[in-house]
């Protein structure tokens, strides 16, 4: 397994961030919606956007209606590999209890 999507399924250890990749395997979000459902802070939502985009797991795309918001959304190169690899545990991708 490569290094990258190791580091990847490692970061989902983090229930914050299963749930932001669950919210994102739903469809594209904006960072401030992504903070909004998950009840947490701007700031600490940039933070973890930002691990699982530098792990891979996620990408950020500019949307298409004004040049200045972005959107993330799940990587599709990874996630398969995630799926495969969650499909052998009792992980899964559930948020917070």
């Amino acid at each position: 397994m490569p290094k990258r999507i190791g580091t990847g399924i490692a970061l989902l250890a983090d229930p914050t961030r299963r749930e932001i990749v669950a919210l994102l395997a739903l469809h594209p979000r904006r960072p401030s919606t992504i903070a909004r459902e998950i009840g947490r802070s701007r700031p600490a939502t940039s933070r973890q956007l930002r691990l699982l985009a530098q792990a891979g797991l996620i990408h950020a795309i500019p949307a298409a209606f004004d040049g200045r918001a972005t959107l993330y959304a799940i990587n599709p190169v990874s996630h398969g590999r995630i799926t495969a690899w969650l499909a052998g545990t009792d992980v899964g991708l559930v948020g917070r209890e």
